[in-house]
């Protein structure tokens, strides 16, 4: 096991807890927000406080999965394509949504995504799943957080979708996180050398 990987992890649970813990506590306080009173300007302190916070989290997490890849010796080459990979994919999300309008026919398809995967994951992994309900249990209980956190998430923005802004970055990373979990079971499923498909 690799103690820079266990340092790199903590780092990364670190960043996340106090990143999300100091600001939501009160951000309005940290990051000297007023209701009556909102920055008219991306460079004053309480915008950069409030973006830093909003987006600092997720990579407190991807720092952690790096860290514990370290940790489990993996490939460096596997380890800097992951690390590359999830925050430029990350990055690139964050910033494509910014000028993106509200399109709900494309928020429909990511929703029918996260279904397809959720149903191939099931259907090619029966056997595994009936002997560990745990398992299933937490997929269909993420999959019904997504189904509920997407409607909340078209409610909160519909007053902000004149102005261009979209719930799509909920639903990208909802659909690759699906889509994540499907790639996972399928090899699991190909290394097992046996169909998991009920008869």
């Amino acid at each position: 096991m690799s103690k820079p990987g266990i340092i790199v992890f903590w780092i990364g649970v670190l960043w996340a807890v106090i990143m999300g813990l100091i600001v939501s506590l009160d951000p309005g306080y940290t990051c000297q927000l007023d209701a009556d009173n909102l920055p008219t300007t991306l460079w004053s302190y309480p915008s950069l406080c409030f973006i830093f916070w909003a987006f600092s989290v997720p990579v407190g997490f991807m720092i952690a999965a790096v860290g514990i890849l370290m940790h489990a010796n993996a490939n460096r080459n596997a380890v800097l394509k992951f690390g590359s990979g999830m925050i430029g994919t990350y990055l690139f999300i964050i910033f494509a949504n910014g000028p993106m309008p509200h399109v709900p026919v494309v928020f429909g398809i990511g929703g029918m995504l996260i279904m397809l995967f959720y149903f191939l994951i099931l259907w090619k992994n029966a056997a595994r799943l009936k002997e560990n309900v745990y398992k299933l249990a937490g997929y269909t209980f993420l999959i019904t957080g997504f189904w509920f956190t997407c409607g909340l998430g078209s409610r909160q923005y519909q007053p902000l979708l004149g102005a261009g802004e979209s719930p799509i970055d909920i639903m990208t990373f909802f659909v690759l996180a699906m889509f994540f979990f499907w790639m996972s079971e399928s090899k699991t499923w190909k290394l097992g050398g046996r169909s998991q498909v009920p008869e």
